[in-house]
């Protein structure tokens, strides 16, 4: 009789040598019963747990099953064929469909045998009972490990697990300490502190993925496609980064059906929550503006649980990713639709949406640079008081002192940096002591002491900085920066344009049509009433406006009929 060869071995915890013992030992079951078994009949499953039914080896072996490549199966116990009483009884009805039976060496089962119907479905049963047991075991050691603050399996970008207590060595004779702690690993934690605060600044995400990927900045895995948006939103979700360590939230359970497995929620009840100020990388602050604005975005965008695709109100991307000054913050006067841009030339044009869909009767236009200008110029007036004055110079001293309060958080991850310099140094020093220096080692080593010696200056500068009483810019600066509001305000434009919305609130912007003169359009804010006027260019001029301009003002001499269709309106 042809026969096959099945051996697995569940854990990488396991050793490797386990596949081996399982094939001699049915190797020589096939010997005594006079067996064929050939090399290519022997299918194998490293580190696979039981319970999986998308192994390659079962499948190699099911489609040889099928081909009717031999007559027998030979496992060393048939937990190995499957630890599911459903798959194993499911794979080995499979095979006895193609005429194939099975034969288990350490439990003396065979499927030919029909007494042995009942001990194949008892061992089945004692197999899974096994591993729900197992299952057990593995969750309460797993808890009694955090019970005594250690941490279990909590890869995180920004930390590293560190062993602590007393070292033993098991059967394997390999180390084992008592446990693990996290630390900061101050690389990384850089770098998650860098799209908190970019991202807090009025950034998108991708727009941050897109810096980290043009300069390289390394990731956990080092993917090959570098940093994806997915990533960085899971960043900004993190509450680890907040100092708060969540344990068994989720649990996993296998899909019956394919083998794969998915996660659910735990109730809160079982969750165990660990509280460390040490592991915060994300100042409270920070942490609470970056979830505000996190839950104002997904507002913006469909996809909400309990939704079904575009259902429910959503609003303009530049509503919170804003590209002007002014973008996502004006609204029409007369039928409170959007102002936005409605021509792209010189700047662009802002105009009612509502009137560019043919519902309101609102067509007067406007330059952004002049309501930019306007707008601005009305807030630097108010701005200019002395009493606004002296407002302003309160509130940048509190901006002082909270950026210095902030120095403590800059020294923890920079002296963490360094030290993990510095234990680098040591290492290769101990290297080149041993004669095992190489020209790679000596440039590694130069390399780490000029990272540590930029580190050692930029603590130095920070302790310097955090010794000595801020001072306060003197009176002249900020008038100065207030005389020039909108060159400051353009540096960073995304952040200007949220912290506009703030002061200025809904601007609402109304068409006046004067007894004489130009019609135009008046802006009302929370400041003051504001006249958007503007001289409109020459006729003949090179600026003359965008066709959709032009075709904006044939509305106003020659508006349409509410009737006309479009193509009574193109011709």
């Amino acid at each position: 009789m042809r026969a096959a060869i099945y051996a697995r071995y569940s854990s990488e915890n396991q050793r490797p040598e386990s596949i081996t013992d399982q094939i001699a030992s049915c190797r020589r079951l096939a010997v005594e019963r006079g067996y064929q078994v050939d090399g290519d009949r022997i299918f194998t499953d490293e580190a696979a747990s039981g319970a999986r039914q998308d192994r390659e080896g079962l499948a190699a072996l099911r489609r040889a099953a099928e081909g009717r490549c031999f007559d027998v199966v030979l496992v060393d116990d048939l937990s190995r064929l499957a630890r599911n009483t459903l798959l194993m009884l499911s794979v080995m009805e499979e095979l006895r469909f193609h005429g194939i039976r099975v034969v288990s060496v350490a439990d003396g089962l065979d499927t030919h045998d029909e007494e042995s119907t009942v001990g194949i479905q008892v061992r089945g049963i004692f197999n899974e009972l096994q591993l729900s047991d197992l299952r057990k075991k593995t969750l309460r050691g797993q808890i009694g490990q955090k019970m005594r603050g250690f941490v279990v399996g909590e890869a995180t970008f920004g930390y590293r697990s560190v062993p602590v207590g007393t070292v033993r060595m098991d059967k394997k004779g390999r180390p084992r300490p008592e446990g693990y702690r996290m630390v900061l690993e101050p690389r990384e934690a850089a770098v998650v502190l860098r799209i908190f605060r970019e991202f807090a600044d009025g950034r998108s995400e991708s727009a941050i993925v897109r810096s980290l990927n043009a300069e390289a900045v390394p990731g956990r895995l080092r993917a090959r496609n570098g940093w994806s948006p997915s990533t960085v939103h899971r960043i900004l979700r993190n509450e680890k980064y907040a100092g708060r360590w969540i344990w068994n939230r989720m649990e996993t359970r296998r899909d019956p059906k394919t083998g794969r497995r998915r996660q659910f929620p735990k109730p809160e009840s079982e969750w165990i929550v660990h509280e460390d100020e040490s592991l915060r990388i994300v100042p409270a602050e920070l942490w609470t503006h970056v979830q505000e604005r996190l839950q104002a975005v997904r507002q913006f965008w469909p996809g909400a649980k309990g939704t079904r695709g575009f259902e429910g109100k959503k609003g303009s991307v530049t509503g919170i990713y804003p590209t002007d000054l002014l973008a996502g913050a004006m609204e029409c006067g007369l039928c409170g639709a959007a102002i936005a841009k409605v021509s792209g030339k010189s700047g662009g044009y802002y105009g009612c949406l509502g009137a560019a869909k043919g519902t309101c009767t609102n067509r007067q236009l406007v330059r952004r640079a002049v309501a930019e200008r306007v707008i601005l110029a009305g807030l630097r007036e108010k701005l200019a008081s002395t009493e606004n004055l002296r407002y302003i110079f309160e509130r940048v001293s509190e901006e002082v002192d909270r950026a210095s309060a902030r120095a403590p958080e800059e020294v923890r991850l920079k002296e963490a940096e360094l030290e993990a310099e510095l234990r680098r140094i040591r290492h290769f020093v101990e290297f080149i002591a041993e004669g095992r220096g190489s020209r790679a080692l000596a440039d590694a080593l130069a390399e780490a002491e000029r990272r540590a010696a930029s580190l050692t200056d930029d603590l130095e500068a920070i302790r310097q900085a955090q010794a000595g009483v801020p001072e306060v810019p003197p009176a002249a600066w900020i008038e100065e920066r207030v005389a020039t509001l909108q060159q400051v305000l353009e540096r960073h434009t995304e952040k200007s344009a949220l912290l506009l919305r703030k002061v200025l609130g809904r601007i609402r912007l109304e068409p006046v049509q004067p007894d004489i003169g130009r019609p135009y359009l008046r802006a009302v804010s929370k400041l003051q009433v504001l006249s958007l006027l503007e001289i409109g260019p020459v006729p003949g001029s090179p600026d003359t406006g965008s066709s959709h301009l032009r075709w904006w003002r044939r509305w106003e001499s020659n508006p349409r009929p509410e009737n006309a269709s479009r193509e009574h309106l193109r011709a």
